[in-house]
């Protein structure tokens, strides 16, 4: 699939404890993408890309619950 400038496709980075699922799913154009890197979005966050919304919103939904598990378990 090809991608151009202004297209967006899904983006989906790892939670942090207080992360809500706005915070970890989001569209975004290339540019946009760009724009995330310099405001600090790091590999470290694990970022990735889909073209399917349900794919991205799946993904993120487990990892969402990963990090709740995850805190729980530190309780």
């Amino acid at each position: 699939m090809r991608f151009g400038p202004k297209e967006k496709f899904w983006v989906v980075t790892d939670p942090t404890p207080v992360s809500v699922l706005g915070d970890i799913l989001f569209a975004a154009s290339l540019e946009d993408l760009r724009l995330q890197f310099l405001g600090g979005l790091s590999t470290e966050q694990n970022p990735t890309l889909f073209t399917d919304q349900a794919e991205a919103t799946a993904e993120a939904l487990v990892r969402l619950k990963a990090r709740k598990e995850s805190a729980t378990e530190l309780d």
